[in-house]
């Protein structure tokens, strides 16, 4: 079934978070709020209206949580239903930063989702954690990059000239990519339990 519009649904909870339809690419902001559950499904607005999903019509939900540097984390679920079509939940902003206000609803979601989900459509659903396995080596690439020119080129410049500044710099560039390696980690594809969602997939 394709995405319909609701005439009536009556929401059994409702979470101020956005929303996106479709694969990911960039958006210089968020501009659809809104995602409920009801009895029937789970539902979401895209400009103003509102449209639902039936339990078994979703195949596949997937868990990310991604870290930006002095940002925080932003977690995102990706609903894909049986006919392709996705929706991406998110704990995001506006303008894409991360919210601890909307972190904590974002969790509640979460947890609110996948208990709703009914016992008969839980064994036909994939639950899967991180981002596909082609971007966590591309991921994985980076951070081993990023690891040597920040942290072990200048580690190696201080004990080779014994020089004290070079091993602050190394210290700095740890700090700097602690976020990346964060990221990295808990975005390692894997499967989980709908009834125990990793507490690192909350963020």
């Amino acid at each position: 079934m394709s995405d319909s519009p609701l005439s009536v649904e009556v929401p059994a909870a409702e979470y101020k978070l956005f929303v996106r339809e479709g694969v990911p690419r960039f958006y210089l902001r968020n501009t659809n709020e809104g995602v409920y559950l009801s009895p029937r499904g789970i539902g979401w607005f895209i400009d103003g209206t509102s449209y639902t999903r039936d339990w078994s019509e979703i195949a596949a939900v997937q868990l990310a949580v991604g870290h930006i540097p002095k940002g925080g984390p932003i977690g995102t679920c990706r609903v894909t239903f049986r006919d392709g079509s996705v929706l991406s939940v998110l704990s995001a902003s506006k303008w894409g930063h991360s919210d601890d206000e909307r972190n904590v609803e974002y969790g509640r979601f979460l947890t609110d989702f996948h208990r709703s989900i009914p016992p008969g459509a839980r064994g036909a659903i994939t639950f899967a954690t991180g981002v596909g396995k082609a971007r966590h080596v591309v991921m994985t690439i980076v951070f081993v990059i990023a690891c040597l020119l920040f942290v072990v080129l200048p580690l190696g410049l201080a004990i080779y000239f014994r020089e004290l500044q070079a091993l602050f710099i190394a210290g700095a560039g740890a700090a700097f990519i602690y976020p990346f390696y964060r990221s990295t980690e808990a975005s390692f594809p894997g499967t989980y339990s709908p009834g125990r969602i990793p507490p690192e997939l909350f963020p």
